[in-house]
């Protein structure tokens, strides 16, 4: 049987959590633990150390936030995904509601911004494109590379397409880590605005979106 390390690309406030639980059902687990809010000194003396494909176990799920530029997959393991050694997953969200849940994240640990929620959404631009090293020429090739792109809305469905696509049994995903929100109102202006502003994060939501009904549909999930 072939060896090969699954990599998840646990992207910040989309259901990682849940998915994470869920997987660890099925493969030995390692975390790749940068930290919360890392700093620049800390991103910098992460990224020079890396797991090596001779010491991870067959079918390990490599998972952790390797979203800042330096540890990102491509960059941190390209090498062994392009030998088709490590096969590379991620989960994105709808991007207001990801910032919204962000937001709130923050209050809940401790870190509050000392802002309203509608300052809070006029900061930032395009993240997702930034974790994944794309721009508008390429987007599209590079989430192509990934062997699972699922989203938080459809999280029971993107695992179980995974527990497809890697020959393992269905099991139910669990709904951990959820932030409290207070309430709030944010107006249609201020929604359009920021889906505007993150266009290309909406290009590659919608691609996630689209390519996990199809794949479901090609795998009986439907």
């Amino acid at each position: 049987m072939e060896k090969v390390v699954y990599l998840y690309q646990h992207i910040p406030k989309c259901g990682g959590i849940s998915f994470i639980r869920a997987c660890k059902q099925w493969f030995p687990a390692l975390r790749e633990k940068v930290g919360s809010y890392p700093t620049p000194e800390r991103i910098a003396e992460f990224a020079r150390t890396r797991r090596t494909f001779e010491e991870l176990a067959p079918n390990t799920f490599l998972h952790g936030h390797l979203v800042n530029e330096g540890i990102r997959p491509f960059e941190r393991y390209g090498d062994y995904i392009a030998e088709g050694k490590f096969r590379v997953l991620t989960i994105v969200r709808d991007p207001l509601e990801r910032w919204i849940s962000a937001y709130f994240h923050r209050q809940r640990v401790g870190k509050e911004w000392p802002e309203p929620l509608e300052k809070w959404l006029e900061r930032g631009h395009n993240p997702f494109a930034r974790y994944f090293e794309v721009d508008p020429a390429n987007w599209r090739a590079q989430m192509d590379r990934y062997f699972l792109v699922g989203t938080t809305e459809s999280m029971q469905l993107t695992t179980d397409l995974f527990a497809k696509k890697t020959g393992q049994p269905p099991l139910e995903t669990p709904h951990l880590n959820t932030s409290p929100r207070s309430e709030y109102a944010l107006s249609e202006e201020l929604q359009q605005a920021f889906r505007e502003k993150h266009a290309l994060d909406y290009q590659i939501y919608n691609y996630a979106t689209e390519r996990l009904a199809r794949e479901a549909a090609e795998h009986g999930l439907a």
